[in-house]
């Protein structure tokens, strides 16, 4: 069994053979049902996936919220659901006990809005600086596009994030960093969202 600070949006209900549930202000997670079997390594693979993945979106869920919202409209799962859903199967790499997130492949966002190209990040200090290429024949329709960034510290496992920057026509935005994140690995992602909230891109990983 594992627990985790409840906050609105975390993983709930079943996926796969876990199931999560409230509990005195706490998120549960466990197995269904009772065995005095030795979990096989199969299973021991699945529970390592599925605290690396939640343990990962824990500080991310507000974003996630807005970034997987409209991929779930009209079903019966919510936000994060979907994203740890996605992640686990296509964020992993390594094999049990040794399996670990390749941040390349963490999606935070997904829809069809186009997503950021060539995005690069500069670290001054505490200040993020991110860019990313503006097609001289960009469409009007999403020239107004508000930037979402998320920076996830690993050794401290914190993040901080915008969930409405700047436009995509600008070609960057800025984000004031913590001064704990100087000097550590930092795994950086960008997407857009519309300005009337309806649509959003796929997150893309800038880098570390």
């Amino acid at each position: 069994m594992a627990t985790s600070n409840g906050i609105s949006g975390e993983f709930k209900g079943k996926l796969g053979n876990l199931v999560s549930y409230q509990l005195k202000g706490k998120t549960v997670i466990r197995h269904i049902g009772k065995s005095n079997k030795k979990p096989s390594a199969a299973q021991l693979a699945t529970r390592q996936k599925m605290a690396t993945i939640i343990k990962f979106l824990q500080p991310a869920v507000p974003f996630v919220n807005v970034g997987f919202e409209l991929e779930v409209q009209g079903t019966d799962k919510n936000p994060h659901n979907a994203a740890v859903s996605y992640n686990v199967k296509n964020a992993l790499q390594g094999q049990y006990p040794d399996i670990t997130l390749d941040y390349s492949k963490v999606l935070l966002s997904k829809g069809i809005l186009e997503p950021a190209i060539l995005p690069e990040a500069t670290f001054t200090g505490t200040l993020l600086e991110i860019t990313w290429q503006v097609a001289a024949d960009m469409d009007w329709g999403i020239k107004n596009d508000r930037t979402m960034l998320f920076i996830y510290c690993p050794e401290l496992d914190k993040a901080v994030y915008v969930l409405s920057g700047a436009r995509r026509s600008t070609g960057k935005d800025e984000i004031e960093l913590p001064l704990s994140f100087v000097g550590k690995a930092l795994q950086v992602y960008i997407a857009f969202k519309a300005v009337n909230g309806k649509s959003v891109s796929d997150s893309r990983w800038v880098g570390a």
